[in-house]
């Protein structure tokens, strides 16, 4: 079996989000291992090194993989909106009672 699936890398600079990236997995065994109860994957990565994991981790198409990325930034990217948001009002209720101090 050779299967072309897609990886999703989430990329990071002194700990902080800086990019996505995806690259190409190719699956060179698909199936129950002995000893297993659920469907695994060999495969091996764009460094060619080999791997195992589940086909539920990888995308079928870059296509599917970029949206999935694209789909969890903007996700994030709302959590934070809520953060800042509520991190907002607590210095407003603090520098509120700190003009009365």
């Amino acid at each position: 079996m050779n299967k072309t699936m897609y990886e999703l890398h989430w990329h990071e600079v002194n700990g902080e989000f800086s990019r996505f990236s995806v690259t190409p997995i190719t699956v060179i065994r698909e199936g129950v291992l002995p000893g297993c109860t659920g469907v695994s994957i060999t495969a091996v990565d764009h460094r060619g090194d080999t791997f195992q994991g589940s086909s539920l981790n990888y995308f079928e198409t870059e296509g599917q993989a970029w949206e999935h990325g694209k789909e969890g930034l903007a996700m994030a990217v709302r959590d934070f909106e809520k953060d800042v948001a509520r991190l907002q009002k607590q210095i407003n209720t603090c520098r509120a009672y700190l003009s009365k101090l």
